[in-house]
Parts: C-alpha cells; sequence; structure tokens
C-alpha cells in the first residue's frame, strides 16, 4: 500500500510550530536531518506520519506519537526515511518550492508514481480528481474503493491509490504493477 502527504509552507494560515509541538507529536526515536529548522523539522515529522498511516490503510486512529520516523540519506531532492507503526515502511520526502511532499509505501518506494496539482475551489477533493484525470488522459479514473479509500483506474485494472490536499495544492499517488 501507500501513503502521500502534502503541506504547503506559504499558507498563510499554517501556524508556527516549535520544539513544544514537535513534542506533542513525537515518537522517543523519531529523527529529522541535522540542520533542520524547528518548523520544517516538525512538517517533515507530521508529513511523513500521514504518508505512513495512509499507506497502513488501517481502520485505527490517526496517533503521530506511535508512528516512528528516522530520516537517514539524502538523494538529489529525497530525503529518505524509514518509519514503523503496525509495519516497517520506507518512504521519502521532498522540499520543493515551499512545500513537502512525503510518500510512503509498504512495497518498492520506487515504483511509487505521482503528480502534483494547483487548486483553485473549495471543492478541493473533486477539483483534484477533476485535475488528475484532465493531465493524465481519458484512461485514468480516481476512485473508492468498498472502504471509501482512493483507487486510480486505468484500462481496466485498479491500483490503490492515496490522495492530499493542503489548501491550495493537492497530491494523488499511486503504484502500477
Amino acid at each position: 500500500m501507500i501513503g502521500v502527504d502534502i503541506v504547503d509552507l506559504t499558507d498563510q494560515l499554517l501556524k508556527p510550530r516549535s520544539v513544544r509541538e514537535i513534542g506533542f507529536i513525537s515518537h522517543p526515536y523519531d529523527h529529522c536531518p541535522k540542520g533542520t529548522d524547528e518548523e520544517t523539522h516538525y512538517w517533515l515529522l507530521w508529513a511523513a506520519k500521514e504518508a505512513i498511516f495512509k499507506a497502513e490503510r488501517s481502520d485505527q486512529s490517526f496517533s503521530p506519537r506511535e508512528i516512528e520516523v528516522v530520516y537517514s540519506e539524502t538523494e538529489s531532492e529525497r530525503l529518505h526515511y524509514r518509519g514503523k507503526w503496525l509495519n516497517e515502511i520506507n518512504g521519502y520526502s521532498i522540499l520543493k518550492k515551499g512545500h513537502i511532499i512525503s510518500v510512503a509505501a509498504t512495497a518498492n518506494i520506487e515504483a511509487v508514481k505521482w503528480k502534483t496539482f494547483k487548486l483553485n475551489t473549495p471543492n478541493q477533493p473533486q477539483e483534484l480528481r477533476d485535475c488528475f484525470q484532465r493531465k493524465m488522459g481519458p484512461g485514468y479514473q480516481v476512485l473508492s474503493d468498498a472502504a471509501g479509500l482512493p483507487t486510480i483506474k486505468h484500462d481496466g485494472i485498479t491500483w490503490p491509490a492515496s490522495v492530499s490536499h493542503h489548501h491550495h495544492l493537492g497530491i494523488v499517488a499511486w503504484i502500477e504493477s
């Protein structure tokens, strides 16, 4: 399974975060890259934990303090991490143009495909689906499975997907195998 989260660091509604707030979401073994300022540290952990939670596709409630995130190597623009909650999960985060994209997968993380979109309307979930279908072409659809979780359908084949949106940004991720 896969999970994805996006955080817009330029959003005026985003509250400043400090060491105190990091403590509210931190697992004892969490580790962010050296030199990361408090604000970025908080949002790197948050985005990775959200992506891990979504990748698990569990019916348990989201509790960020129970999810361990350890960032390790940096490869070009990707900050790789390992996460642990119900299972061991690999992922990466990208800090890019004022936002953080975090992707996690229980399978091969390199097989994950994703697209980001600018959103302009208050109905962001529907706009995100529409943007995805326009950019990917008529063979792609964003649907939901029996549990209401997102899927991508292409040429009659359906794959698990993950969707996230944050004010005027959105992302859709999936694995085509």
